[in-house]
């Protein structure tokens, strides 16, 4: 399974983020890109793996290299590419992201 590496910055509970850190689990949410049309139509899962990664984010921080897998990875895949820009949704915009890597 390829992995999207992206820098994430998460947005503070203030300004409408998270209330708690994402944590070294792997987590789930959808992601939207903006700018991409043949992807602008609705989310998609993601996993972000913070195993991998080793560190929780916290609210109002930036982390990368994020390693992060797509349930619809082919579809994804084929439009994605590098400097694609993207935001996190759990009910509302957590975070905003930029893939970094394809591997």
């Amino acid at each position: 399974m390829k992995r999207i590496f992206a820098r994430i910055s998460l947005f503070s509970k203030i300004n409408g983020g998270r209330a708690q850190a994402i944590p070294v689990l792997n987590f789930g949410c959808p992601v939207f890109f903006e700018n991409i049309p043949a992807l602008s139509n609705h989310g998609y899962d993601c996993r972000l793996l913070m195993p991998e990664y080793g560190s929780s984010i916290s609210p109002g921080e930036t982390a990368e290299p994020i390693p992060m897998v797509f349930i619809s990875q082919d579809e994804v895949l084929m439009h994605a590419k590098v400097g694609a820009d993207f935001f996190l949704w759990e009910g509302r915009k957590i975070g905003v992201g930029e893939i970094l890597k394809i591997e």
